[in-house]
């Protein structure tokens, strides 16, 4: 062997060993880095980093890469992959795109990723970084509502002072005028509940812009959901509804401001009443959560809510409802998280759901 085959025999080992060590310098870069990586070859998953296995569910990386790269992502976007893909191949980097990806156990996740073109065992691939967003967008969400909520608190109260004043003095003109002309006792009748309205509206603003400082004392939670009872059971009856209780806590005390808590008793019952114009039947239930927590369950046999409309239960002035002002539920929904509560909502077409959860330490 003559001295420039051993040269060259010498450089291409050297080539060759500059190459395995950057692809385990790259190896060592991709596994150690805090998004999820997968690097793709067509629809072949080469290989997945250990963020990317834990965020797909699997305990063992060969788990995902026994899997095609299509087998994780919905349908809706199968296509749209197929551009990227293109886009990559063509040695181009792709910007982060929001995909509904798969689970190995089936369930989906929201996740944006971008693909970057690499080099991956001496051939062409595909280095796609993939990170969650569901936490991220739940958050985009509260801060979005907590602004709506700042900016309907300031125009509440406002709105409720420059009205509150010149109402009070056309309701005192409108009962003197009432005493004197009976030929249209009909009219004043409808004026008195219009005012009644605003009145109403009015007060429910004013518990928006200034809520009131709680009271905690002692809850029978028993007897304050039938005081509540007894108090909607004539309207309910007069709307062929039957409104049933079930304790399975005996009784239980909690620690509460017993006005603020009926209140939110009272909105929900009401809402559920007005969701059933034919009649049926409400069912409130208390059963414990855990060991520290109470739960009670709101179940009507009502129409439902479409899910667009159910995303939306709580936000300010939005409502479903003519004659309503969408304040009731978001002012049931602060008062149970000033208990240190939660509130969900479930409805299809058997009717709707509606469980607050309480601490009872």
């Amino acid at each position: 062997m003559n001295s420039s085959t051993k040269n060259n025999n010498h450089n291409k080992l050297t080539i060759e060993k500059e190459i395995e060590k950057r692809e385990e310098s790259y190896r060592e870069l991709v596994e150690h880095s805090p998004d999820a990586v997968i690097i793709a070859s067509g629809d072949e998953i080469l290989f997945i980093n250990e963020t990317g296995a834990s965020l797909f569910g699997a305990s063992r990386k060969e788990d995902i890469q026994q899997k095609k790269i299509v087998d994780m992502i919905h349908p809706d976007y199968h296509r749209f992959i197929k551009e990227r893909e293109e886009i990559i191949d063509r040695g181009e980097a792709t910007d982060f795109q929001e995909y509904i990806l798969f689970r190995l156990d089936g369930t989906t996740f929201e996740a944006e990723a971008k693909g970057i073109p690499t080099i991956f065992q001496n051939k062409p691939a595909r280095h796609i970084i993939i990170r969650e967003i569901t936490e991220r967008k739940k958050t985009l969400e509260l801060l979005l509502n907590a602004e709506k909520l700042n900016v309907a608190g300031q125009l509440a109260a406002g709105i409720a002072h420059e009205v509150r004043n010149p109402l009070t003095a056309i309701k005192g003109f409108l009962q003197l005028m009432e005493t004197q002309l009976h030929d249209h006792k009909g009219y004043f009748d409808i004026i008195q509940s219009e005012i009644n309205r605003i009145e109403l509206i009015l007060s429910e603003l004013l518990v928006l812009a200034k809520p009131q400082d709680l009271k905690f004392e002692p809850v029978l939670l028993q007897t304050l959901v039938e005081e509540v009872k007894t108090l909607i059971d004539t309207q309910a009856i007069m709307k062929n509804i039957h409104i049933k209780f079930v304790n399975n806590c005996g009784n239980l005390i909690i620690n509460g401001d017993k006005n603020q808590l009926k209140q939110v008793v009272i909105n929900f019952l009401k809402n559920s009443i007005e969701a059933m114009p034919n009649g049926g039947s409400i069912t409130i239930e208390i059963k414990h959560h855990g060991s520290h927590y109470v739960k009670m369950l709101f179940k009507d046999t009502g129409c439902g809510m479409p899910r667009q409309v159910l995303k939306r239960i709580g936000e300010p002035f939005f409502t479903t409802k003519e004659s309503g002002t969408g304040l009731g539920i978001m002012n049931s929904k602060q008062i149970v998280q000033n208990h240190h509560g939660t509130v969900h909502f479930w409805s299809d077409d058997q009717g709707t759901l509606i469980e607050v959860i309480l601490p009872i330490d």
